[in-house]
């Protein structure tokens, strides 16, 4: 027997998708399963890895690696500073391969995205522009994306390694070997040192399925990288082929995907345009592939003058894949003429990357879903192509693929067999998990059509002397349901072809704890039974619900075998009395079921009396629908009521039961009639009538406002609720803020009291809450606008404490019309009373002011009339020192008014011309008066 100690082309390597933005999909389970915890945002290429058994390792970008629990590989955060090289708008950024030797190493390759505007600055930091001048940003014109923090440098392909055994097996990329450069152009060629490689990396086994080869194309040469268990061989494999693919715009040029088939014998490569940007330029050609030697040989275009970007093969090699726009083009390999085989299907919609999946199925990146190629290694329409999610397609639910999907080794993607029903390799109903429940056994296993030896192990360890294609399998003696486990089968053709796997992840379920149960009805005759009541009883007590099950019934032994169950599970008429039904209770988690006995009696006696009773509840919705607890019925009739029904016949026939019991909310406005049921030793002999009323409430009050005077403290008074006089002996009164009850109560102190007005017929409260508040006379202030022999103003100002919508104002009388307004104008010099009143009844306040005006003109020619100048509206015993002086400024005379009549016009006995004079009045209050007047003479 051939044994090979590290599995190179393992089971469940590629169950694990993370791409696009944020998308993931899971093939760990049939049919595969979005994911909804990447962390990952890319535009087009990815990688991710698994172990064995279907477990997450890691997944990148190209520039950074998250660990399987989608943390940033401390050594490979690209905007932390110690990322990796490759391209979030690179078609293939990444490429994860396992390391031959070491099962614990792996490498991360990496291929850049070729920016012109880095070309054009080289050997110094991009962007550049066509001369090499330093540029503030990259091209955006359509069809070319900007790099996020791109480096400004076009590194080609790269190499890093991953060490799982770093990080408590979280890993990390070893930072002595990262970022390992890849010689994949002609060194003496200085354009090529601009670009240095395509955005295409692919990867197959070796001929001794136990090596790899990592290829690349730049320009018009393939590039071959070897990779055995002593590491990467960075010495490439060339290959020349036209056409050779120019570098004056190879920032378009670069894009499409390479795949190597998987049987290693094929490549396939897109070109998505060769010439200036958006003509129709690219092309598929065909290649034949040497994976002993790593030479590439026989190009054959197979599609050209078009705009190809994804490229896949199907899981036999013998049919090839890319897609067009709209359109999916299919190749026969096996035709003779493979250009000449093309099958073009116009899907409606854009498809973008294509990845054969470990299902054996091809999928298409398209938005927020994958599209599925059901059957790709059959021809034509006969290949099942479907966006629909119930032919295949994949919800990303609301996770975008963008026009990326993640970079396999190609072959590990081909080494599977399915051993739990035993298909043939690449089929496209592979399965890796199985359910046994316990106490079944099962076969696993794939006989290889050819010579072969075989091997199985359970978690990985060998399992001795099973070396045959086949293992039946049981829950073992010493483990207890429920258990896991995983099996797994190596095949070793005797040709030499690279060895096969099988993996089945196997789940050994419980069995339902059930009991059996019985179902009485009263009737006479037969009756009408609902299975669903007796899920209750059917299931033994557990963490799990009812719910948690699936139910069948069945009428005989022989329809349980032919499964024949009964369908009118809610309103069966029992065949005989008693019957027995027979139910399979099916765990939804496990799929293992359990048979218990389902009894159903009729107790033939006739209803003999009818219970009346009524539960009543206050309407505190305001709307005449209200909870009700049910259970209260007991301690009313001191009887235990059964079940509870809207309609007699649901009574009468135990069916459509009330659920919730204990907070059931009328269906019918203020009256509803329902129905329950009492059985009574083992007989139903009460059907009982049960009056849900909702009565009103006695008053739906709104809140009042009284208001209490402070300058009466400590005096009370006396606050009541809102209702009618003529009803207050109809209720009950309870003050909750002071403990008291009765109709009215006296307070002194502002607050909120609030009173429970019960209804004495009902029961029903009403609350109301009445709010005390404090309030006084007023505090002012008052601003006088004079100097004006008319027109003057007087404005009343409250201290900042009122509110001014409280107060009244009025002059000179205290019993006048007051009014809102503060303000008094079109005021003449003199003596006036300023009164302020309290809205609310708490009295008024006083103050006296004075309003000073001054002479517009006087005329001193000694007739008797305005022969002298002054203030006018001065008291007398106000003191006020008057300046008057020329236009010019120059004082004339100072004089205080309350001793002295008024200035006569003249100045040293001079008489002064007429003119216009100002004068400035001080006031003993502090006041200032300013103004001008006239003399005439």
């Amino acid at each position: 027997m051939l044994i090979i100690p590290f599995s190179l082309l393992a089971q469940g390597e590629a169950n694990n998708w993370y791409f696009g933005n944020k998308a993931g999909v899971s093939f760990n389970t049939n049919p595969p399963l979005a994911l909804t915890n990447a962390e990952i945002n890319t535009i087009e290429g990815s990688s991710s890895i698994s172990d064995t058994s279907g477990n997450l390792l890691f997944y990148t970008d190209g520039r950074t690696v998250w660990d399987k629990e989608h943390n940033i590989m401390p050594n490979a955060d690209y905007f932390g500073g110690t990322g990796l090289l490759g391209d979030p708008s690179s078609t293939m950024s990444a490429l994860i391969i396992p390391h031959p030797g070491q099962p614990n190493l792996y490498f991360i390759f990496t291929v850049d995205e070729p920016h012109k505007e880095n070309a054009n600055a080289y050997p110094n930091q991009g962007p550049g522009d066509n001369n090499g001048f330093p540029l503030p940003f990259y091209d955006q014109r359509e069809n070319l994306t900007v790099p996020q923090a791109d480096d400004g440098f076009n590194n080609g392909l790269n190499y890093s390694l991953v060490d799982m055994s770093l990080r408590n097996g979280l890993g990390d990329v070893v930072a002595d070997n990262k970022n390992i450069h890849l010689r994949t152009y002609q060194e003496e060629n200085s354009e090529h040192l601009k670009y240095k490689c395509s955005e295409k990396v692919t990867a197959v086994a070796g001929a001794d399925c136990n090596t790899i080869w990592v290829i690349t194309h730049f320009v018009e040469r393939f590039y071959a990288f070897f990779i055995d268990e002593n590491g990467i061989n960075e010495e490439p494999v060339e290959s020349k082929h036209p056409p050779a693919i120019g570098l004056e715009y190879y920032g378009e040029a670069a894009s499409g995907i390479l795949k190597a088939s998987p049987n290693g014998q094929k490549l396939a490569m897109a070109t998505t345009q060769t010439i200036p940007p958006l003509a129709i330029s690219g092309f598929v050609n065909l290649y034949d592939f040497d994976n002993l030697t790593g030479e590439v040989n026989n190009p054959v275009e197979i599609l050209n003058n078009m705009r190809p970007y994804g490229i896949e093969f199907s899981p036999n090699s013998q049919k090839v894949f890319a897609t067009i726009g709209n359109d999916i083009a299919q190749w026969d390999l096996s035709s003779g003429n493979p250009a000449g085989s093309v099958f073009l299907l116009n899907t409606g919609e854009n498809q973008s990357s294509l990845q054969f999946g470990p299902d054996g199925k091809i999928y298409s990146a398209s938005g927020t879903k994958l599209n599925v190629i059901n059957n790709p290694n059959a021809y034509g329409e006969n290949m099942n192509y479907s966006s629909s999610f119930l032919e295949g397609a994949i919800d990303l639910e609301g996770n975008n693929a963008n026009v990326g999907l993640p970079n396999f080794l190609q072959s590990i993607l081909n080494s599977r067999v399915d051993i739990v029903d035993g298909d043939g390799i690449g089929n496209s109903t592979v399965q890796s998990t199985i359910s046994i429940c316990d106490g079944e056994t099962y076969t696993l296993g794939y006989e290889y059509p050819e010579a072969a030896s075989y091997q199985w192990y359970e978690n990985g360890e060998p399992i001795l002397g099973e070396t045959s294609p086949f293992l039946t399998i049981s829950l073992p003696a010493n483990e207890q349901a429920p258990f896991t486990t995983a099996y797994t089968l190596d095949i070793f053709p005797e040709s030499g072809d690279c060895k096969l796997s099988g993996l089945a992840n196997t789940i050994f379920g419980e069995a339902p704890a059930i009991e059996n149960a019985s179902l009485s009805q009263c009737a006479s005759g037969s009756s009408f039974f609902n299975f669903n009541n007796a899920k209750e009883d059917l299931i033994a007590p557990s963490a799990l619900g009812v719910d948690d099950f699936e139910y069948a019934y069945f009428e005989t032994s022989e329809d349980l075998l032919n499964y024949n169950s009964i369908q009118n599970i809610t309103n069966y008429e029992n065949l005989t009395n008693p019957q027995n039904i027979i139910v399979e209770i099916t765990s939804k988690e496990t799929r293992c079921s359990s048979i218990a006995d389902l009894q159903l009696n009729v107790i033939n006696n006739e209803i003999e009396e009818t219970l009346e009773v009524e539960l009543t509840e206050c309407d505190t919705n305001l709307d005449g629908f209200q909870e009700f607890n049910l259970e209260l019925v007991a301690e009313q009739t001191n009887l235990n009521p059964t079940n509870f029904y809207l309609k007699i016949k649901d009574a009468l026939e135990d069916r459509n039961r009330i659920t919730n019991t204990t907070e059931f909310s009328n269906t019918e406005a203020y009256a509803q009639t329902i129905y329950f049921r009492v059985l009574v030793n083992g007989s139903c002999n009460v059907l009982g009538v049960l009056t849900l009323r909702v009565q009103d409430l006695p008053f739906t009050f709104e809140d009042k406002k009284v208001f209490y005077c402070i300058e009466d403290s400590p005096d009370p008074i006396t606050i009541f609720p809102s209702v009618p006089e003529n009803e207050i002996d109809n209720y009950e009164y309870f003050w909750t803020a002071t403990n008291q009850e009765g109709y009215a109560i006296e307070v002194n102190e502002a607050a909120i009291y609030q009173v429970q007005v019960t209804a004495i017929a009902s029961g029903c409260v009403s609350t109301q809450n009445i709010s005390v508040v404090n309030t006084s006379t007023a505090n002012f202030q008052v601003q006088i606008k004079d100097g004006k022999e008319k027109d003057n103003s007087i404005e009343v100002i409250l201290d900042e404490t009122f509110n001014t919508n409280n107060f009244e104002y009025s002059l000179n009388s205290p019993t006048d019309v007051y009014q809102d307004f503060p303000v008094f104008r079109n005021l003449t010099p003199g003596n006036y009373e300023v009164y302020v009143r309290n809205k609310l009844g708490c009295g008024i306040s006083k103050r006296t002011v004075h309003v000073v005006g001054a002479m517009l003109f006087f005329t001193p020619n000694n007739d008797g009339i305005n022969d002298v100048w002054n203030l006018v509206g001065l008291p007398n015993n106000q003191n006020a020192e008057i300046y008057i002086f020329d236009r010019y400024g120059k004082l004339l005379i100072k004089f205080n008014a309350k001793n002295f009549p008024g200035w006569d016009g003249t100045y040293h006995g001079n008489l002064m011309p007429n003119n216009d004079y100002w004068f400035r009045a001080n006031l003993d209050n502090g006041r200032i008066i300013k103004g001008n007047f006239t003399l005439k003479r």
